[in-house]
């Protein structure tokens, strides 16, 4: 049995090593900045913002691969005895190094390039706005596991004060200063205290899942984070700097040079061809008599195609008027949410400068009530329990208008594409 119990106590140690530092890390508290590294690092809406640069960028290489030549190398033999020799020179000996440059095709490629570049560029912007948003969502999520925690703490201190309740209320009964129906008020009260401290501890929960879903670790009710000291003031920024609108002037850009290219399929292309090489009849003489060069320039311009250069315009033209609807409606947006973050921002503050002025009032009209109704006064219990109600949902006013605040100047960030 002894030994059984050492043996035990090894294996439960062996554990505690292993557990402990696991512990000790989901103990300690992260900050907002860590919170948010954390989450770039994960968040797969970047990972795609980026693979989508990668595609522009190999876009880029395409369009600058037009500028220049096409060298190629090419090899044949053939022979024809079934058929006439006058036509078919008997057969085909060709081992010859080719290339193709398109010297002047009315400025088609320079657009196209530059069409690529511009795309490229509002790829890269991408990659900023996906940041930004990811930024801004774990700020939040960070922010409302903040108010959270301080929810379950006010909660947690209403129900102990109306346990004491409780406890003086009963004893005012037995010495026959209450009645019955004021403890059943009270416990009430208590009870559905409870009941609130039970939702809050549950809100909390599901902002911990949220904060650490973003950090990819998933089903986590626990996460602790740092406190939070004062609310931060709004930035000053430029609208014209967030990524979003950038990346939808970008596209306008390249949309309209598309659009340039189209109308240059009008224009005539000439092209130069050089050849380096054995061409002949019979390899043996090919290879030992016909090694030669040639050149060939070609020019050609369309003349009817059936509509298709006039089809190719009205789509980049679509294109235009698409990418350039889509920017009004994003500078629309932007400014509409940026008002609207600049609105609650200053409503949140006068509603927790109102706030302050008002919670010393309510605790002091709850403080009087509860002093009268200990002491015999005309005041019902019911009036007792309204006012510490009134009071005490002062405080849970003021943590939801600081979450306004602080959420209220992360949109801005957002908005005006200011790093964190």
């Amino acid at each position: 049995m002894d030994r059984y119990s050492k043996v035990t106590a090894a294996i439960l140690m062996v554990l505690v090593a292993f557990i402990s530092p696991t512990a000790s890390n989901c103990a300690e508290p992260i900050t907002l900045t860590q919170a948010i590294t954390r989450a770039l690092k994960y968040a797969p809406s970047v990972g795609s913002a980026v693979a989508n640069l990668d595609l522009n960028t190999g876009k880029v290489t395409e369009a600058g691969a037009a500028f220049y030549p096409d060298i190629s190398g090419a090899g044949e033999y053939n022979q024809a005895p079934g058929y006439d020799p006058r036509i078919t020179n008997r057969g085909l000996t060709l081992a010859q190094l080719q290339g193709t440059y398109t010297v002047y095709d009315g400025g088609r490629r320079e657009a196209l390039v530059r069409a690529a570049r511009y795309a490229q560029q509002a790829a890269h912007f991408g990659i900023q706005a996906a940041q930004a948003q990811i930024v801004f969502d774990t700020t939040v999520a960070y922010f409302d596991l903040l108010r959270s925690d301080e929810t379950v703490e006010e909660h947690i201190k209403r129900l102990g004060r109306l346990n004491t309740y409780v406890t003086i209320v009963e004893a005012l009964q037995r010495s026959g200063r209450a009645i019955a129906n004021d403890v059943l008020r009270v416990s009430t009260a208590r009870d559905q205290e409870q009941l609130a401290l039970a939702a809050a501890r549950q809100a909390r929960a599901h902002s911990s899942i949220v904060l650490g879903s973003l950090m990819g670790v998933f089903g986590r009710t626990d996460i602790k984070i740092a406190a939070v000291n004062g609310l931060p003031s709004l930035p000053a920024g430029d609208l014209r700097a967030s990524p979003t609108l950038r990346a939808a002037e970008r596209q306008v850009a390249s949309a309209r040079l598309a659009l340039q290219a189209a109308y240059a399929e009008r224009y005539p292309t000439f092209r130069l061809a050089l050849t380096s090489g054995w061409e002949g009849v019979d390899p043996p003489q090919t290879f030992h008599d016909r090694l030669g060069a040639s050149y060939d320039g070609a020019v050609s311009m369309p003349i009817f195609d059936g509509g298709l250069i006039r089809s190719h315009i009205q789509q980049a033209q679509a294109a235009v008027d698409a990418a350039s609807a889509n920017q009004r409606i994003i500078e629309q947006q932007l400014k509409r949410d940026l008002g609207d973050a600049y609105a609650n921002y200053r409503s949140a503050l006068k509603q927790l400068d109102v706030l302050a002025h008002s919670k010393p009032t309510a605790t002091d009209a709850f403080n009087l009530d509860w002093a009268r109704f200990l002491g015999g006064g005309n005041v019902t219990l019911f009036e007792v329990l309204d006012s510490f109600q009134q009071a005490e949902n002062l405080h849970l006013s003021r943590l939801d208008q600081e979450f306004a605040a602080r959420q209220a100047v992360a949109q801005v960030r957002l908005l005006l594409g200011l790093a964190q």
